[in-house]
């Protein structure tokens, strides 16, 4: 196992690394209270909070890979008992998500002893992908069906019709001593310049190696709370080494403000937002933190 100046951080972190042999790289993200206090914060169901937590994994694996300034969200829509789930990372670590869901037909599903799988509680629909990097970049977005049995699988699939970059994925969200925690684990194979004499047999059996290791990681070992990033990532892959990289940290934090609420209102015009207003005063809510911001007509003038 090599470090690069790694920085001493244990949980609530997206551990970049790289399989020292070939040009494979990944991620690991590991969430404690982080994803504990965005799935409480609104006291969903277990099976809400599941799927959401995996919206949030993945948000930070993949927005992980964000080399500037800007905003990756993961978003499913469907006509499942959970119609929406939105969840984003702001770089350089800043997490929020939120679901809307069925409450009576999540409590009968939950009563029935159902599969949790994607088609039970999402239904038809799409899961897409959003990178916003502001005004200055174009926006980009990737949509793919609801297939699969989590959001690991449906976000391969994308990879899989879409992308020219192999990717394999496994995330996990559950509770531990009464906690929620997440995790998962990424590996995508990357051309690897350094290796320009290596036959395409020997980069082809690197991967599918890649592959079969990364299979083995366990549920438990993704949301454990003692089992450090460093030790997993030896676990899976010592027998050929992997580098680690600095780690980036995730925190629970909004994106929301009260100038944000602000330029928004101001898009509006005047006779609308007399009509949003009571007695000159206009409320909204955040759907994400659940932060409320009262805003003055006569501020927006």
């Amino acid at each position: 196992m090599a470090e690069t100046g790694q920085k001493i951080m244990t949980d609530n972190l997206i551990q970049p690394f790289q399989m020292a042999k070939s040009g494979v790289r990944g991620r690991v993200v590991r969430m404690g209270s982080v994803v504990d206090t965005i799935l409480n914060r609104h006291g969903y169901p277990d099976a809400v909070a599941r799927f959401l937590g995996e919206g949030l994994v993945l948000a930070a694996m993949l927005g992980g890979a964000l080399k500037f300034d800007g905003i990756f969200t993961v978003q499913t829509k469907g006509d499942g008992p959970i119609n929406m789930i939105a969840a984003d990372m702001t770089t350089p670590g800043n997490m929020r998500g939120y679901a809307s869901f069925d409450e009576g037909l999540i409590e009968r599903l939950a009563g029935g002893n159902s599969k949790r799988d994607v088609v039970t509680y999402l239904g038809t629909g799409y899961i897409a992908f959003t990178i916003d990097a502001g005004t200055d970049r174009k926006r980009y977005q990737g949509i793919v069906e609801l297939e699969g049995d989590n959001l690991a699988e449906c976000m391969e699939n994308y990879f899989d019709r879409s992308e020219q970059i192999e990717t394999l994925l496994r995330v996990s969200v559950d509770k531990v001593d009464g906690k929620w925690r997440a995790g998962g684990l990424m590996i995508q194979r990357l051309p690897d310049e350094s290796a320009a004499e290596i036959s395409q047999d020997i980069e082809d059996e690197n991967w599918r190696n890649a592959q079969a290791l990364a299979r083995t990681v366990t549920a438990e070992e993704l949301t454990s709370g003692v089992l450090k990033s460093a030790e997993l990532l030896y676990r899976i892959f010592h027998e050929d080494g992997v580098w680690l990289y600095d780690p980036q940290a995730l925190e629970d934090q909004c994106s929301c403000s009260a100038e944000r609420v602000k330029t928004t209102l101001k898009t509006f015009a005047g006779d609308d937002l007399e009509e949003m207003a009571t007695e000159g005063v206009i409320t909204a809510d955040c759907q994400f933190c659940s932060s409320k911001y009262e805003i003055h007509l006569k501020d927006l003038a």
